[in-house]
């Protein structure tokens, strides 16, 4: 693998940078938040939940547990959205890559749509408090596109419709002349699903903001605040942190993601998470007709491996991680990017939107994920250590996933259960 300069900015002008973080765009520093100040609020009491890493996971546990009550300390290394929730391309989904009819021949009917739910609820209640609290995050639900390059793919996205459709959820199929005709610039496919409820934002910006609304409610922020240590067990934990600080808490909450390892004691999270790193281009601006004639969706195809939208007067576009050597598994380092990724990217650009390809890559960046063996995160108490939960490992959905997940997290800490049902599923016991 070869480090690749920053084709827009130069390698001096702050490397390979997300482009949400880019914003304003006279700002290509690396760490956006800390560039005049971090978030460095005290903490003088014993909280009831210190939660580790300020992510989509992290925030929205911190928001949840800061509007029922809880004192909360919200504990970032370097800054608010940092790695994956700031990394990736702002696709808000409904379901996951695999289709609906394979979640039901790998789940059964029952915890397929038991899964599908919680997914929707995630969909809805970020949706939801969006609006309702203003967040600023360029949010946009137009509908999601996913698109088959080949028809035994057009196939399962028929069988999927009929699914759904049972299920009441308003779905699509569009043969290849309504593909054509939806994405007149497309290129090379059969077939799609569309789902009419997906969204497209900024998540960077929803990680910040949603962080700012916690704070409202007593939450306690603190950036660039490495942790160094932990300490004690339930109902006295004590978090060392690299600036000499120290800060007490009751409950303990891991959403690191890909990093919960290094900060867990027992051991389970470093046996049971695996980091995988993704990887997005996108274009330099784009003519207005061509802008034009791209739909503000959030789109994919290959079975979601391959996943792109429209932000503004750009394409942006990721995936190709499996085809090359090791399928950058193992890779927790979001500071390169893989030559051979972005040719596959560029090649696959050009295969299917070759108007948009002439424009060329201005920019690439990558963002570190964390992968279970059964594709299900963990969320819930971590085995063996009382008081310690995990809400990690997302397998490349977090924004499907978190913010449900994160009042899930405090679902259990109040009362130990939760009324959603999958969320059985996602016990970290599973693979005690």
């Amino acid at each position: 693998m070869k480090d690749s300069p920053d084709i827009e900015n130069g390698a001096q002008g702050g490397g390979h940078v997300p482009l949400w973080q880019r914003t304003p765009a006279n700002d290509t520093s690396n760490d956006r938040a800390l560039r005049d100040r971090a978030l460095r609020d005290t903490v003088e009491q014993t909280v009831d939940i210190a939660i580790l890493g300020g992510g989509v996971a992290g925030t929205s546990c911190a928001y949840h547990a800061a509007s029922r009550g809880l004192s909360v300390a919200l504990l970032e290394a370097r800054h608010l959205a940092a790695r994956a929730s700031g990394r990736n391309d702002g696709q808000i989904l409904l379901g996951l890559g695999e289709h609906y009819n394979r979640l039901i021949g790998q789940w059964g009917a029952r915890d397929a749509e038991a899964l599908w739910n919680f997914i929707d609820d995630n969909h809805e209640g970020m949706l939801a408090v969006i609006e309702e609290q203003s967040l600023a995050c360029a949010a946009t639900r137009r509908g999601g596109l996913r698109l088959a390059e080949a028809e035994p793919e057009a196939a399962e996205l028929r069988e999927s419709t009929e699914l759904l459709a049972d299920m009441g959820v308003p779905a699509r199929y569009l043969d290849a002349s309504e593909v054509a005709e939806a994405l007149p610039l497309s290129r090379g496919f059969v077939g799609g699903l569309f789902l009419e409820r997906e969204a497209i934002f900024d998540p960077f910006a929803f990680v910040n903001e949603l962080a700012m609304r916690a704070r409202d409610r007593g939450a306690r922020v603190r950036e660039a605040c490495t942790v160094t240590a932990i300490e004690g067990d339930a109902g006295g934990f004590r978090i060392r942190c690299a600036d000499e600080s120290e800060i007490e808490a009751t409950v303990l909450v891991h959403a690191t993601s890909a990093l919960a390892p290094e900060l867990d004691r027992s051991g389970f999270l470093g046996r049971t998470i695996f980091p995988f790193r993704g990887q997005i281009l996108a274009t330099h601006p784009l003519p207005a007709e061509v802008c034009r004639a791209m739909p503000p969706w959030a789109m994919s195809s290959n079975f979601c491996y391959e996943y792109f939208r429209m932000h503004e007067d750009r394409l942006t576009l990721g995936g190709m991680r499996w085809a090359v050597p090791g399928e950058e598994t193992g890779i927790v380092d979001d500071s390169t990017v893989h030559d051979g990724v972005t040719a596959r990217l560029e090649g696959w650009l050009e295969a299917h939107f070759p108007a948009i390809a002439r424009a060329g890559t201005a920019m690439s960046w990558t963002g570190i994920m964390a992968g279970t063996r059964d594709g299900l995160p963990l969320v819930g108490g971590i085995p063996g250590r009382p008081g310690e939960y995990a809400c990690a490992a997302f397998n490349g959905y977090g924004m499907s996933f978190a913010f449900a997940a994160g009042a899930t997290i405090v679902d259990l800490i109040e009362s130990g259960r939760s009324e959603r049902p999958a969320a059985t599923m996602f016990r970290p016991s599973r693979f005690a």
